[in-house]
C-alpha cells in the first residue's frame, strides 16, 4: 500500500444480481462511502491495482454493499473479492485532537517518560474500553493499554511516551 493511500474497507463477496459487492468496513466512518467517488482497489494477490468509480453505497441491514460504475454482475464483480478499498490521506476524515488512525500509530518510536526505548508500534488492537497497542520489542510483543493516564502520542515527533509503571514492561 502506498505512503499516500489508507485502507477504508475489504471487499467480500457479492450481493444480488446487479453487481453490487459486501464490503468490510475498515473505518467507523461508515457513512464515508456514501460520499466517495473514486477508489483504488489494491489486491493481495499482486494483481495490479484498479481505479474504480463507486457508483453507489447502502447498508442492507448490518451489512455495507458497494456498487461500482460499469460492473453490472455479481461475476464481473466477484473479481474484486478480497480487494482492500483504499482512498488518498486527502480524503481521511479529520479527527477529533488526540485521536489517531492506526496508520499514523504503526511505525512510531515507543520510549518511557525517562527515554529508555521501549520499541516500535507494529499494529494497534480495538477492544472495548480502549485500544491496545502492540509494539516490537526487540522481536518480543508487548501490550500496552492506550490510555491517556499511560501513553501519550507525539504525531509530529512519531513517538510514543509510556509512563512506566512498574511491571507494565518487564524485566529487561
Amino acid at each position: 500500500m502506498s505512503e499516500t493511500m489508507v485502507a477504508v474497507g475489504k471487499l467480500r463477496k457479492p450481493r444480488g444480481i446487479k453487481g453490487e459487492i459486501y464490503c468490510h468496513p475498515l473505518t467507523d466512518f461508515v457513512e464515508r462511502f456514501g460520499e466517495l467517488e473514486s477508489v483504488v482497489l489494491e489486491f493481495e494477490d499482486g494483481r495490479p491495482d484498479v481505479e474504480a468509480r463507486v457508483e453507489s453505497a447502502r447498508v442492507y441491514g448490518n451489512k455495507l454493499a458497494v456498487k461500482f460504475a460499469g460492473v453490472n454482475t455479481p461475476q464481473a464483480v466477484d473479481v474484486y473479492r478480497g480487494a482492500l478499498v483504499l482512498v488518498s490521506r486527502d480524503e481521511a476524515f479529520e479527527l477529533p485532537e488526540d485521536t489517531f488512525y492506526v496508520f499514523e500509530l504503526v511505525g512510531m518510536s515507543v520510549k518511557t517518560s525517562t527515554g529508555e526505548v521501549v520499541g516500535t508500534v507494529k499494529d494497534v488492537i480495538s477492544i472495548p474500553g480502549n485500544d491496545v497497542y502492540v509494539v516490537d520489542r526487540d522481536g518480543e510483543e508487548i501490550l500496552l493499554p492506550a490510555t491517556r493516564d499511560l501513553l501519550t502520542v507525539d504525531r509530529d515527533a512519531r513517538k510514543v511516551i509510556v509512563s512506566n509503571l512498574e511491571g507494565l514492561l518487564g524485566e529487561r
